[in-house]
């Protein structure tokens, strides 16, 4: 009879469900070492599933798919947590290390409280749980279940508890150590500004160190695929795009591990197309504004540019500026309608795999400029290929291409957003 929960190393998940952990690797390599990476790996991908699960998912920390990766930071961490705790047979504090830490300090900065942390570690308790029972069932002869599951209840139940004797104090520090930075002292001021309060602006300037009348305004927003331990490269990459736009002032807003809200301003006007690209960093570029309605609109440009960058299926451009998805914005107001069309116009030529996704490539781009020979260099195939591809692309649509010509290219390029949910890589 089993007397320990050796039967944890037989977790496994299929190999190309496999994810790499957004914990740093000083997190995970102990736990690895002990419980191996199997293990491991099976707790990265319930983590990463919990992330986008409703009810996991419903504890105040919505927000596309960025916050989905950092809640996930979270919600692994735990898990692996759990996992090492039931290996060794009882919770061993510390509960929280730099991981965790640094999980508290960006839900302060996304002004998430400590009751919807609470909430989100009791249901992540409550998912964990279900999640190895199953597998206890599945790993272990029937008459072994009874004494293990009653092993996993109390080990999880003790670790929870541990865990939020620790974490409501270090949260009260966390918040009381961003209380006295210098962005929780412009946070009014700059709250009221988005707001559309002007009343005070001059006093608003001061507080921020930025000046609002008068100025032309560029606001930009910067995300980082995965929870970097170096929250400065959000904050580098600010600094270096409004320096690029020419900027004469900058206000910079971190908003947890991911994000980052910036503005440049200057009395002369600012020419957002001289950015250039940046490697592993999404810069999100709102039009130039002026004045406070100016410094709000370019924001809040800025921030739909970034949820239209999150819906697309495949990696895009570094730089995202909003001139370039405005009308985008327009057709993704409601996405379930967005994907209906694309649907209906499409049929067949939405299936996900590799020679279609090439027949929708060579049509929105024939679609683009009409003439097969400019498709062809652009695409640097053979003009014969893109004949090919456009008379299947036709019988797939069960229509000539030249009917029904803007509504499919919306389609395609629409296709690129309503498909499937993004997927962790």
């Amino acid at each position: 009879m089993t007397t320990s929960a050796s039967w944890i190393r037989g977790l496994r998940v299929p190999e190309d469900e496999v994810l790499p952990p957004v914990c740093t690797e000083a997190s995970v390599a102990p736990i690895r070492a002990l419980v191996g990476a199997d293990a491991v790996n099976w707790a990265v991908r319930v983590a990463a599933d919990a992330a986008f699960e409703p009810v996991t998912g419903s504890a105040g920390l919505a927000g596309g798919h960025s916050l989905a990766t950092v809640q996930r930071l979270g919600v692994e961490l735990g898990f692996l947590s759990m996992l090492e705790s039931l290996y060794r047979g009882k919770p061993t504090p510390p509960f929280l290390n730099a991981d965790g830490n640094r999980y508290i300090a960006d839900l302060i900065q996304r002004r998430v409280p400590l009751a919807r942390l609470l909430t989100q570690i009791r249901q992540g308790h409550a998912y964990i749980a279900d999640q190895l029972m199953d597998a206890c069932r599945d790993l272990l002869p029937a008459n072994e279940h009874a004494e293990e599951l009653q092993r996993i209840s109390r080990v999880l139940f003790e670790y929870v508890e541990g865990l939020v004797t620790e974490v409501e104090p270090a949260f009260a520090a966390a918040e009381k150590d961003w209380g006295a930075s210098v962005y929780a002292a412009r946070e009014t001021a700059l709250e009221h500004l988005l707001q559309g309060d002007e009343t005070e602006l001059d006093d608003a300037g001061r507080r921020l160190s930025y000046d609002i009348a008068r100025r032309y305004h560029v606001g930009i927003a910067v995300y980082n695929e995965t929870p970097d331990e170096s929250d400065a490269l959000l904050v580098e990459a600010a600094r270096h795009v409004l320096a690029v736009l020419g900027a004469k002032q900058t206000l910079i807003v971190p908003r947890g591990l991911m994000t980052l809200w910036a503005w440049g301003n200057s009395s002369a006007r600012l020419d957002v197309r001289l950015l250039q690209g940046f490697s592993g960093l999404r810069i999100l570029v709102g039009r130039l504004g002026y004045g406070p309605a100016g410094f709000r609109r370019s924001h809040e440009q800025a921030l739909e540019a970034h949820r239209i960058a999150q819906q697309r299926r495949k990696s895009g451009p570094s730089i995202f500026l909003f001139d370039d998805i405005s009308l985008l914005s327009l057709l993704l107001k409601n996405p379930e309608e967005a994907a209906e069309f694309a649907a209906f116009e499409l049929g067949d030529l939405r299936k996900d795999d590799p020679k279609t996704a090439d027949l929708r490539l060579t049509l929105r781009t024939y679609l683009e400029n009409h003439s097969p020979n400019t498709t062809a260099t652009k695409l640097h195939i053979a003009r014969n290929t893109v004949t090919y591809r456009l008379r299947r692309a036709s019988e797939i649509l069960g229509r000539p291409l030249d009917e029904r010509q803007l509504e499919t290219w919306t389609a395609l390029v629409l296709h690129e957003y309503t498909s499937e949910p993004p997927q962790f890589e």
